[in-house]
């Protein structure tokens, strides 16, 4: 039986405008933000996409816009999953993003970050628990940039960290039989009619 699986990265909030690493840090969205997670709510719903439940990291940022796009679909259920809070980035977290601070976290050389096989278990094992609980239903999930960087990593040698993942995008996955498929990646707003 196939589950699917549309994980949204969260709206935007002000450090993600400034460039800087947030990781466990606990910031709301901005406007614009806000903005993206409506505009994704609605395109999900004009789509016609029969959605059966969603699923929020704990961080209020992933909070925010699961909330946003539960508007648009009121008979939704919301529930905290803690296996999608962000990866712990240690020494790096409130840092203004460089080429050489992302060049470490990439290497895993940053004090106190949560190493890249741990993310990738922890969210891989949470996605595959949750698929045997709701067989054959179709899951948003709004989280992180680098929790569903984890499982594209996990899934694909081809993936990296340096993959780019828009906030407000949605990617989408399926599984079968304990197998874990990409079906599209990072579909962004440009898809999505604007004001």
């Amino acid at each position: 039986m196939t589950t699917i699986f549309g994980f949204v990265r969260h709206g935007q909030t002000d450090w993600n405008l400034e460039g800087r690493i947030q990781g466990i840090i606990n910031n709301p969205l901005n406007e614009e933000g806000r903005k993206q997670a409506h505009q994704l709510g609605s395109f999900l719903k004009e789509q016609g996409e029969d959605w059966n439940l969603i699923l929020t990291s704990p961080l209020i940022r992933a909070q925010e816009t699961a909330r946003i796009i539960q508007s648009y679909f009121p008979k939704l259920s919301l529930i905290i999953e803690p296996a999608f809070i962000e990866r712990e980035f240690g020494q790096a977290e409130g840092q203004l993003i460089t080429k050489d601070l992302f060049d470490r976290i990439c290497l895993g050389e940053i004090i106190a970050m949560e190493d890249a096989s741990s993310l990738q278990m922890r969210v891989e094992t949470a996605v595959k628990r949750i698929a045997l609980i709701h067989p054959g239903k179709r899951i948003l999930v709004v989280a992180h940039s680098h929790v569903i960087k984890g499982l594209l990593t996990k899934i694909d040698g081809g993936f990296t960290f340096r993959h780019r993942m828009d906030n407000g995008s949605i990617t989408y996955f399926r599984v079968e039989n304990d197998d874990i498929m990409l079906e599209a990646l990072n579909q962004n707003h440009h898809l999505i009619k604007r004001d």
